[in-house]
């Protein structure tokens, strides 16, 4: 079972993406879950396309067959070495690191393709920040998922905060109280 946060929602989210499972055994009465009413009968061997969360928890307990998102298969996998500036992560998959990081103990290949990716990736986020967005940086930035958004953002703000201390107005420096205090008890004697 993949390592989950419980208090953080973004990994509450990216938990929330299907993954395509294959029933192991027959089920009765799933209401909706099935064709009909009430008393629907689901089938050994149909495909269904289950939120992560739960479709660990039956894999492990044997339910289901899990297999791998087609988010992270292998010809995805193919697309994001080719070309990781260029694929548009948010349309694929909001919490496209987080997800793939849930799905590391499945497919031990992910990581190392998240890695690959986020390096790539990160130094155009950092570029950005540094030199501002123009209409090719735009198109790069509504591509970004949550965690990249995230970077961006921090890497924003600090560049704010640098380009404030060039101008000497980042920090101003003040006595401490305890100096301040003796050099007026000082001036009064």
């Amino acid at each position: 079972m993949a390592r989950r946060n419980y208090y953080d929602i973004d990994d509450i989210l990216a938990g929330q993406e299907r993954v395509p499972c294959v029933l192991r055994a027959d089920l009765d009465g799933l209401g909706s879950a099935g064709s009909g009413g009430g008393t629907s009968k689901v089938q050994r061997n149909a495909r269904w396309g289950l939120p992560y969360w739960m479709a660990d928890r039956l894999n492990e307990e044997d339910y289901v067959d899990m297999e791998v998102s087609p988010v992270f298969s292998k010809r995805a996998s193919r697309m994001y070495a080719a070309s990781p500036e260029s694929m548009q992560l948010r349309a694929i998959c909001q919490h496209f690191y987080q997800f793939g990081l849930q799905l590391g103990d499945m497919v031990p290949e992910i990581p190392h393709v998240l890695r690959n990716m986020y390096v790539q990736r990160v130094y155009k986020v950092a570029r950005i920040a540094q030199q501002g967005q123009n209409v090719e940086a735009l198109d790069f930035v509504q591509s970004l998922d949550k965690t990249e958004a995230r970077m961006l953002k921090l890497c924003q703000q600090a560049q704010s905060a640098i380009s404030l201390w060039h101008k000497n107005q980042a920090y101003a420096l003040k006595r401490a109280a305890v100096v301040a205090a003796a050099a007026t008890a000082g001036a009064g004697s």
